[in-house]
């Protein structure tokens, strides 16, 4: 068997790969932890894979961290030395925290899992991403990855060439600090928005902005690519994340685009910042799509490759899939359901298979959207006192249970779901969801603002079957696996009933989610379709905030903290007392 772990930097996680190829089990630290974005060592996590699936330390034959700590560490410092005196504090705090650092991965691995640190391998950090991408690709040999995120090891983007797993060539990099990643995660800083947490909120508030306003076009111009040196360049003197641990963009970025917005100001539609705010956002949404089409045509030049794989933190940008679809040299484009670095795990774990001495037959199996392994507990005595203090039961048999949903969702109520495992990636995808109907717009504003408590400007995503979103949305075939974990957005299709759908972006877009067979989603919308519901609106089941909910607990939690009233559970239909 075979761990691979990310934390320190980033979101922590630990994913688990037996001796076949198969991904067996998958945990983000956050999920245990409930601390949102959880970046520590991930213990809890490393803890659930061996309890569950009854391991022992000697069961374990290697676990890879998924970067090379001292890299990532010295580029920092490199970079920051050029800087001084002004990068002092960043220096300063460089080698205050080094110890508690990732530097620190193989103490942590002996203090809380003696015998694993003698197991430990490193992964380069954009390898680690581009195996976790090929996991889920159809496709093994000759394709292209391209992996774009803010910065890992040394380089902020890369493109390799894979002739089979274990020969993963990198022909291009784009060396820290120029980042388009860093450079998106500034954007939002200045715009109000956390750092890894608001990203998307800046893709939803850019559908209200105008591309030729002035703003957008200041903000297209900080970066731009190179054509003698094929390279991204930007003017860094916008930006301090290179130089401070707390500000990410200089006074000169506030100069050229006006004062930052306040972050405790709500940002609604029609209010006397919010159109500003929008066109910033267009700029920074349109200077993305911009650079990444020329690493794309970068990519297809120099390896001739028409099939990609697309990871990193800047593959979370969905709204940029669709234009990358359209490229005349693309068919097909494979994204990971968590392509960020909590994904990572997965790539580090089948590092460590193709590293094996042991496995002579190499084989990836393609992992589920659900890869953890549902534990064998009950979970009605663990949550007994609560589900008999607050909750009673409406519907006891699965069949029943579901049915009796579809009744709730048909006539406005919206429910919640604890079923099976937790998703992979960040994007609920029926198991741990709220959902309701797709075309009410009552229903959908009640969700989305009441319950989640989400800022009004960003659309819920439309969930349904195949067929039904042909009838709706202009597909593309180059994306269509994207289309299964909420990947990549769509236009509507033109004079069509959708465009005046709740879940239709203010441009005229979705990010739609089409629901895999047999799964919790489908065996749903199979009942709802004979009642005159083809469409789901699917968010993920939390508090705005809050990490999405891991078990049932955090469901039972999610309802007594808000005002969802049904959760669908694996014991049954549950409805809050009033």
């Amino acid at each position: 068997m075979f761990i691979g772990v990310t934390g320190y930097n980033h979101e922590a996680s630990a994913a688990l790969v037996d001796k076949n190829g198969v991904l067996v089990d998958f945990y983000r630290e956050e999920s245990l932890s409930r601390i949102k974005g959880d970046k520590s060592f991930p213990r809890r996590s490393i803890k659930k894979l061996l309890v569950t699936n009854n391991l022992k330390i000697e069961d374990i034959e290697r676990v890879a961290f998924y970067e090379r700590p001292l890299s990532a560490f010295l580029h920092i410092v490199k970079e920051a030395s050029l800087h001084m005196p002004r990068s002092l504090p960043l220096l300063t705090h460089q080698f205050r925290n080094f110890n508690r650092s990732s530097v620190s991965c193989y103490l942590d691995f002996a203090k809380f899992f003696r015998g694993l640190e003698n197991k430990l391998i490193y992964s380069d950090h954009h390898l680690s991403h581009t195996l976790t991408a090929l996991a889920y690709s159809d496709s093994r040999k000759d394709i292209c990855s391209v992996v774009v995120d803010g910065f890992g090891d040394r380089s902020t983007a890369s493109i390799s060439q894979i002739v089979d797993p274990t020969e993963i060539n990198e022909l291009w990099e784009c060396l820290y600090p120029v980042s388009l990643g860093l450079f998106y995660s500034s954007i939002t800083d200045y715009l109000g928005f956390a750092i890894n947490e608001g990203e998307y909120k800046v893709m939803g508030l850019a559908s209200f902005g105008d591309s030729n306003s002035k703003s957008a076009k200041l903000v297209r111009g900080l970066m731009d690519w190179d054509y003698a040196s094929n390279q991204m360049i930007s003017d860094m003197s916008y930006f301090d994340y290179h130089l401070s641990t707390s500000n990410s963009f200089s006074s000169k970025l506030e100069d050229l685009l006006g004062p930052a917005r306040n972050p405790f100001n709500q940002l609604i539609p029609g209010d006397s910042d919010f159109q500003r705010c929008a066109n910033i956002a267009r700029g920074a949404q349109d200077l993305t799509i911009y650079l990444l089409g020329k690493i794309f045509t970068h990519a297809h030049k120099i390896t001739s490759s028409r099939r990609f794989l697309f990871s990193g933190g800047v593959s979370m940008n969905s709204a940029s899939i669709d234009h990358l679809a359209q490229m005349p040299f693309v068919d097909e484009i494979i994204i990971p359901p968590n392509p960020g670095d909590a994904g990572c795990a997965i790539g580090a774990a089948f590092y460590c298979y193709l590293k094996s001495n042991s496995c002579s037959d190499i084989k990836i199996s393609k992992p589920s959207f659900f890869p953890s392994l549902k534990e064998k507990r009950n979970d009605e005595l663990l949550t007994e006192q609560i589900i008999f203090n607050e909750f009673t039961f409406l519907e006891r048999c699965e069949d029943n249970a579901f049915l009796k949903a579809a009744e709730l969702i048909s006539t406005g109520e919206i429910i919640g779901t604890v079923l099976s495992s937790s998703e992979t990636g960040p994007r609920a995808l029926g198991n741990r969801s709220l959902l309701c109907d797709g075309k009410n717009k009552y229903a959908v504003n009640k969700l989305n603002t009441v319950i989640k408590n989400r800022s009004p400007f960003r659309p819920t995503a439309p969930a349904m079957r195949y067929e039904i979103a042909k009838k709706f949305y202009k597909l593309r075939p180059e994306i269509y696996d994207c289309y299964k974990s909420m990947s990549a957005t769509c236009k509507c299709l033109e004079d069509n009933i959708s465009l005046e759908f709740p879940t239709t972006h203010v441009d005229g877009t979705a990010r739609i989610q089409i629901v895999e067979n047999n799964s919790s989603l489908d065996k749903l919308l199979s009942m709802l379709e004979p009642m005159g519901i083809e469409i789901l609106a699917n968010s993920s089941l939390n508090v705005s905030g809050d990490p999405t909910c891991f078990d049932l607990v955090d469901g039972l939690m999610v309802c007594s903290r808000t005002k969802l009233s049904y959760l669908l559970t694996d014991l049954g239909l549950l409805k809050r007392k009033t």
